[in-house]
């Protein structure tokens, strides 16, 4: 499926930050002869670092609201980690002022040979794709001029895939546009729970699993086997461009390692995150794994079905299975992430009764 890409580690014991930056990095024009005379005084882009969090709290009080309002996601675990960082000095980005209040930023991660754009917002009250692109340019300047990168990869929900579409194909990178769907659990309600097993427990509730299949909660012993799924499965798929963890079995790794253990994408909620076995081989055939992003609010962050096992309707089961324990749970909507060119799992989706509330861009950069 490719998940929503936070881009905020739990840690940066693994990722590196830039090196000291000038104070003043350049300034906007401003459309009007007025607007003109005073441009350098009135917007700048100016190092991350020459701030405190204190300084950001009104831009990450209203991006929080974004996140809530807009994308159905509590940001606070994140706005914490971003103001203590912001604090310590260790963010490498850019923030853009006008007349001397921060109004957008922008920042960045090194993962080895790699970077990440993590994040890009700016004042909802703003004239936002202007000072977007300033903050991007100035960004991906600075990327590209970092000596031994070979990728660079973002995913930025604030902006509509139009809007940042030209700025990223000026510098050589790809581009995909990306859906937000979300189903609403209200007319979902338990099934009777199967004989002889216990009521309430995920798998009495099981929606059609083919004979061959039992369903299992998600459990620690589970990761190494699904860590191996997901590398099978999407190596060679469209999300694969978009985030090279799938390109290899380590990569996979740290990928289950930080959904299921590191909160990289909300709460995981045991109670609803599933695995299929092949009873024959014992084989995990199917895994999906269900967060908490807020009260309420699940989502999937990741669901796979191994190449032999797809067409047998084990995503489908997976999921009804899951959605009918959330809905007895309490919780009120489902919304997960998808790539438009993953054109069968949209209709799948839809199928279910998913609907796109807000579509995306995500864009990567190899070096040639």
């Amino acid at each position: 499926m490719g998940r929503l890409l936070r881009y905020i580690p739990a840690r940066l014991d693994h990722v590196r930050t830039l090196g000291a930056a000038c104070l003043v990095v350049g300034s906007l024009s401003l459309p009007g002869r007025r607007e003109r005379e005073h441009a350098v005084l009135a917007s700048e882009v100016i190092d991350i670092r020459q701030f405190t969090a204190r300084d950001f709290e009104p831009l990450l009080e209203a991006e929080s609201r974004t996140w809530r309002e807009t994308l159905r996601w509590d940001y606070t675990p994140s706005r914490r980690l971003i103001s203590s960082w912001l604090d310590e000095k260790r963010l490498s980005g850019y923030a853009f002022l006008r007349d001397g209040q921060i109004t957008g930023y922008s920042f960045f991660f090194y993962e080895a040979e790699k970077a990440l754009i993590a994040d890009l917002f700016v004042m909802p009250e703003e004239e936002q794709v202007g000072p977007a692109r300033v903050l991007l340019e100035h960004v991906i300047e600075t990327l590209l001029a970092t000596p031994g990168l070979r990728r660079v990869e973002t995913q930025l929900p604030h902006f509509t895939f139009e809007e940042l579409e030209p700025c990223f194909r000026a510098h050589g990178f790809d581009g995909f546009l990306r859906r937000f769907m979300a189903l609403s659990l209200a007319t979902r309600r338990p099934d009777s729970a199967v004989p002889g097993q216990e009521a309430g427990h995920p798998t009495s509730q099981a929606a059609s699993v083919p004979g061959d299949f039992c369903v299992e909660p998600w459990e620690r012993k589970h990761d190494p086997p699904a860590a191996a799924l997901l590398y099978s499965t999407y190596r060679q798929h469209i999300d694969s461009r978009i985030n090279d963890q799938y390109t290899s079995l380590a990569g996979a790794t740290r990928l289950i390692e930080g959904i299921v253990h590191q909160r990289g994408c909300g709460q995981l909620l045991p109670q609803g995150s599933l695995v299929a076995l092949h009873r024959p081989t014992r084989k995990l055939a199917a895994a999906l794994a269900i967060t908490a992003v807020r009260p309420q609010t699940a989502h999937i962050p990741q669901v796979a079905v191994a190449r032999e096992f797809q067409r047998a309707g084990l995503g489908t089961a997976l999921m009804e299975t899951s959605f009918r324990e959330l809905a007895r749970l309490g919780h009120e909507e489902v919304s997960l992430t998808v790539t438009d060119l993953n054109a069968g799992a949209v209709r799948l989706y839809q199928r279910l009764g998913f609907e796109t509330f807000r579509t995306f861009g995500a864009f990567a950069w190899e070096g040639r």
